[in-house]
């Protein structure tokens, strides 16, 4: 079996706990995006996983992600590229890719962001996963990505660059990193011709997600108000 095979077999074994669907909407996400997004807790399987030379770092059935909360990242076409993983109780990401992502660009939020920019719709993009959820409450009609880090590589400017026919908003969060990153991303974008610009909110250190944490819906309409 394929490693690809095996993740998605993997996956489809693995199922969601109302103690991380309880944390997830606490941080913004709704059923329907934990449900799209395939969001699941690691149950590692039976089958230990076909790429021996992975057994050292992650364990033969992938132990290293059991009981995490799994975040799969798909291609714009639908094609499990890997996934993000994080503890409810802890700060300790860790990101899994299978070796196609090498030739896609990796969004958090693809394949359903796609339709929106298919219809020619803006998109915002901001950095992690909270950030994508908070937004989605504000983003209306927008298609709302994000990057990862407070960085766009080559491959997602050039999709941007090839699929946006609307402009593109960065939201990134308002600290030094997130600042060069907008800086950075805009002059990339601006290079290709997309049309972009910066989304100004909140205060210093605020991101979207910590903007979710203060106070849910009303904090995020008083923050991004032409939205």
């Amino acid at each position: 079996m394929a490693l690809d095979e095996w993740l998605e077999a993997a996956l489809a074994g693995c199922s969601m706990t109302e103690e991380a669907r309880d944390y997830l909407m606490g941080r913004a996400a709704t059923p329907e995006i934990i449900e799209e997004w395939g969001i699941k807790v690691w149950d590692p399987p039976l089958e230990p996983c076909p790429q021996s030379n992975l057994h050292e770092h992650y364990g033969q059935h992938f132990e290293r992600f059991a009981d995490k909360i799994i975040y799969p990242l798909y291609s714009p076409k639908g094609t499990l590229l890997g996934f993000d993983s994080r503890h409810i109780d802890r700060k300790d990401d860790v990101r899994f890719l299978l070796p196609k992502s090498r030739w896609n660009p990796v969004w958090i939020g693809m394949p359903s962001a796609m339709q929106l920019l298919w219809a020619g719709k803006d998109v915002i993009i901001v950095e992690g996963r909270f950030d994508v959820y908070a937004m989605l409450h504000v983003a209306k009609d927008r298609a709302v990505l994000g990057s990862g880090p407070a960085h766009l590589s080559w491959k997602q400017v050039e999709y941007l660059a090839r699929w946006v026919k609307g402009h593109v908003y960065l939201a990134y969060d308002n600290d030094p990193t997130g600042k060069k990153g907008t800086e950075d991303a805009l002059k990339n974008l601006d290079r290709r011709g997309v049309s972009c610009s910066q989304l100004r909110y909140g205060k210093p250190q605020d991101d979207p997600g910590l903007i979710w944490d203060r106070g849910g819906v009303q904090t995020l309409h008083e923050a991004f108000p032409y939205l």
